[in-house]
């Protein structure tokens, strides 16, 4: 397993691109920057460069453009068999890893945050919360589906000046064994 997938996919900046490559299957960082007018080019080649480099995408074309070569990315499909590898043989190990890197990358979120001079928690539209619930399998899959139609929207909207980039996680635990 990765163990750097979760540090790219709580990196706000970095999940926008990862999403956007997998939507798409393919895409070049000239695309990604045509779609994501808010991210500085030096931003956005370091960033492709750091999941490149950490195996999270691969380059699966290149074309010579007068002086320069445009590479074409995807996602790596190792990483997601090795993700569906995990899910399918039960792997409980390899499970609580993918959790402790997702919430090691969402506590760094909060740290630097946290840090920050201009915090203003209220106002920044930050928050947490619990919500203990029983359900069949069946209950939490259609819920999971109503939340996932909710946010399908939001992740197509663009930058404004009222508009700030924020990372919507959903956690669902494992049922209690009492």
């Amino acid at each position: 397993m990765n163990s750097k997938i979760i540090d790219h996919l709580t990196n706000p900046t970095k999940a926008k691109i990862f999403f956007e490559i997998t939507l798409n299957e393919q895409l070049t960082a000239k695309k990604l920057l045509e779609k994501f007018s808010d991210i500085a080019q030096p931003t956005m080649y370091r960033h492709l460069k750091a999941m490149l480099n950490d195996g999270i995408i691969k380059v699966t074309g290149q074309k010579q453009i007068r002086g320069a070569v445009e590479k074409s990315y995807s996602v790596n499909n190792d990483l997601v068999m090795d993700i569906q590898r995990i899910i399918e043989e039960n792997d409980g190990n390899g499970y609580l890893q993918l959790f402790v890197q997702y919430m090691m990358g969402l506590m760094g979120e909060f740290k630097a945050y946290s840090e920050s001079e201009n915090i203003d928690i209220l106002n920044d539209g930050s928050a947490f919360t619990t919500a203990p619930i029983y359900a069949t399998s069946e209950e939490i899959i259609e819920a999971m589906t109503k939340i996932s139609e909710i946010i399908q929207p939001l992740m197509a909207n663009q930058q404004t000046p009222e508009r700030r980039l924020h990372n919507l996680c959903t956690i669902l635990t494992p049922p209690k064994l009492f």
